[in-house]
């Protein structure tokens, strides 16, 4: 009798809490816009934190950048707890952009799709990275050499997987510039930052031909440039991405990122979120 009583009790408050506003659709895209302020603020202090600011030096001796790792053991464990983190936080950010781009008229389902599956592939830039730099301070005290060769591979693994980035940019700049109404719902200025931005993170292919210079991983195009507009990207998409809430949670609920006929759009294969006939039977 008391499991029985127990059960209606959290039935109840499960009701109760579904029906909170802290629970509807519009809160939970204001948190995951949110979290792409949160992530460029994690990214950043994941480095600050394992005392990477400045980077290590590519021309370091295995026994100098060892050395690194054997002072500061517990600000890069540190560190690399944040970057993992950050990867988590990256998710929910991107799924709020696929989710408003498909607000926008006649595109097709492949492009926001497209900017969503770049993002899960782009979250290792964050989680991989963390998971290294963890490896690399588990044992400080191993044969210098290898504590090198980790190191380096942290600051590849770190910095020069653009590419995914590139397409999750990409996506959403072509979202942005073929909406044709007078009121678009992001502004055409955000198209040109999301083109421009990722195109200055491909000095970086070259990153593991050099130990100096501006593309080396500690240099202006290896790593200030594209770590700075990175973070700002992320905090300027997040900006207009909640403004863009704003505008849906203001209007008519009928109109608005949910349309009654668009699971049939989905099932019936039409990925342009066309209009569907209503009178068609959708078996």
């Amino acid at each position: 009798m008391g499991i029985l009583n127990f059960s209606r009790w959290l039935d109840e408050k499960t009701v109760n809490m579904a029906r909170s506003p802290w629970l509807s659709p519009i809160a939970i895209q204001y948190c995951s816009a949110f979290c792409g302020f949160i992530c460029s603020l994690m990214f950043l202090l994941g480095f600050v934190a394992a005392d990477f600011i400045s980077p290590i030096k590519p021309w370091w001796d295995a026994k100098h950048t060892a050395n690194h790792y054997q002072e500061h053991t517990t600000r890069v464990r540190a560190g690399a707890a944040i970057l993992i983190i950050s990867g988590m936080i990256y998710l929910p950010f991107s799924a709020a952009i696929s989710n408003q781009m498909r607000r926008l008229p006649n595109l097709h389902y492949m492009v926001h799709q497209l900017q969503l599956a770049s993002a899960a592939a782009g979250v290792w830039t964050f989680i991989l990275p963390g998971i290294i730099l963890a490896a690399t301070s588990y044992r400080p005290d191993r044969p210098v050499e290898i504590t090198q060769a980790m190191n380096d591979f942290f600051w590849l693994c770190a910095l020069m997987p653009f590419p995914t980035f590139m397409v999750q940019n990409f996506a959403f700049a072509y979202a942005i510039i073929v909406d044709p109404r007078k009121k678009p719902l992001f502004p055409k200025e955000l198209a040109i930052i999301n083109i421009l931005v990722p195109i200055l993170f491909t000095p970086a292919v070259g990153m593991h031909c050099t130990y100096t210079g501006p593309v080396a991983y500690n240099g202006a195009m290896g790593f200030w440039l594209p770590g700075t507009i990175f973070c700002l990207q992320l905090v300027v998409d997040a900006w207009y991405l909640f403004l863009s809430i704003r505008e849906e949670s203001r209007s008519d609920q009928g109109d608005v990122a949910y349309p009654d006929n668009y699971s049939k759009d989905l099932e019936s294969g039409n990925s342009n979120n066309e209009p569907v006939d209503a009178s068609v039977n959708i078996v």
